[in-house]
């Protein structure tokens, strides 16, 4: 859903082998992962990259979108996920509602969703699943 948006910028993903699988909504999911993929892709100039890893946590498993686009304005990193809330340098269209869904999607799943500006520059989108429940093994090819 996001291959034509994000044609402009380089895609990478880190997965480990041992990641397991959690048990979601797949679509509710999915949608949280769009509007990140969405944001990545309005936000940042075209050539910058995104990348999508995740890591295996005592309870939880934790996925991160990161590019290496403008950062927040320190203090914001919180107010984005706020229902309507633009930042004031926001030139893009919308109606400010992708990330307040990404929060209710996590929180619906009794996990996490925060942001953070990254030290060698861009910014890192942090949902937090929990593993509430055996997953089914899966045999590896």
């Amino acid at each position: 859903r996001t291959e034509t948006l994000l044609a402009a910028h380089t895609v990478r993903t880190v997965l480990p082998p041992e990641l397991p699988l959690v048990y979601v909504d797949g679509v509710l999911l999915e949608q949280a992962f769009v509007n990140l993929l969405e944001n990545a892709s309005r936000h940042t100039p075209a050539g910058t990259k995104v990348e999508i890893s995740a890591h295996l946590l005592p309870h939880a498993v934790s996925i991160e979108i990161a590019n290496n686009g403008p950062q927040f304005v320190v203090g914001e990193e919180d107010k984005i996920f706020d229902k309507f809330y633009r930042p004031n340098e926001c030139a893009t269209q919308g109606f400010g509602l992708g990330l307040t869904i990404c929060r209710a999607i996590l929180e619906a799943h009794g996990g996490t969703i925060q942001a953070k500006n990254l030290p060698e520059g861009g910014v890192s989108f942090i949902m937090i699943i929990p593993k509430t429940a055996e997953a089914p093994e899966v045999p590896r090819d």
